[in-house]
């Protein structure tokens, strides 16, 4: 089995250069973001053995990657059905290793296992091009944001949007679920709209209150990875907010670890 490549432990930005790289993010337009993610063709091949799902696969040392900056629908488990794309996500991802003959580059995340020690990395194929991105852009799924893994956020980011402008795979016809509709036993990935009707504060962590029976909760830890998030001004505040639902003590939940995890929309 191959040994992990380690990298040191890197500091978070300050929340003037947090606040600088975000405002300059958010105010990119589509025709200033059309650059591709950068290629990518160092270090050793890897031969993919099996894909999992749209987003984990096996390697032929039998390690599993997980793909970071994206999540697809999920395959049929433990009596639950599959959810709609999840086999066209795998398929379209097994197709695009196949037309690599199996063959993928990895580019480790700064956090190179998650808690089921899984590899997080980005893949790209024999000629260097970043495979989550084509997913994002094609519609296969949805991008998400872990910090400290924040290489080619930009451009997955602007991947997933060119596929929602243009109705492509997940997007096509596609409505958010409403948070006052999200039934009480949801679990799993959800893209969520409401509005916000309260906003508390607890000593670990700040809760944004939607409509319905779901609190978004935001880490104090994390705050420096939302510089432009003015918690005064969110309560009535239309938003959109993507993540895993969990329960504690009876109550739904979503923790937002990054200001792309949550986005204001305008008042109907």
């Amino acid at each position: 089995m191959r040994e992990l490549k380690r990298y040191p432990k890197i500091e978070k930005l300050s929340n003037r250069g947090l606040l600088c790289f975000c405002l300059v993010f958010l105010n990119l337009t589509p025709s200033l973001v059309t650059a591709a993610c950068d290629s990518w063709t160092q270090g050793a091949l890897y031969t993919v053995k099996q894909i999992s799902d749209g987003d984990t696969l096996l390697l032929s040392s039998g390690e599993k990657v997980r793909l970071i900056g994206i999540n697809t629908p999920e395959l049929a488990r433990k009596q639950r059905p599959a959810e709609h794309f999840a086999r066209d996500a795998k398929s379209r991802l097994k197709t695009l290793i196949a037309a690599s003959n199996s063959k993928i580059y990895l580019q480790y995340g700064h956090e190179t296992q998650d808690r089921y020690k899984r590899i997080l990395a980005h893949i790209y194929d024999r000629d260097g091009r970043n495979i989550t991105e084509k997913l994002l852009s094609e519609g296969f799924g949805y991008a998400i944001t872990f910090p400290p893994n924040l290489q080619n956020f930009t451009c997955y980011q602007q991947a997933e949007r060119t596929a929602r402008e243009n109705a492509k795979g997940i997007w096509r016809n596609h409505q958010p679920i409403l948070s006052t509709e999200l039934p009480h036993d949801a679990g799993g990935f959800y893209l969520l709209q409401g509005v916000i009707q309260r906003v508390g504060k607890s000593k670990r962590s700040l809760w944004l209150n939607l409509e319905g029976t779901v609190a978004l909760r935001i880490d104090r830890l994390d705050l420096s990875w939302f510089p432009d998030l003015d918690v005064s001004q969110l309560e009535g505040q239309r938003v959109e907010a993507r993540g895993w639902i969990y329960r504690r003590k009876g109550e739904q939940r979503i923790r937002l670890r990054h200001q792309a995890a949550i986005r204001i929309l305008p008042l109907r």
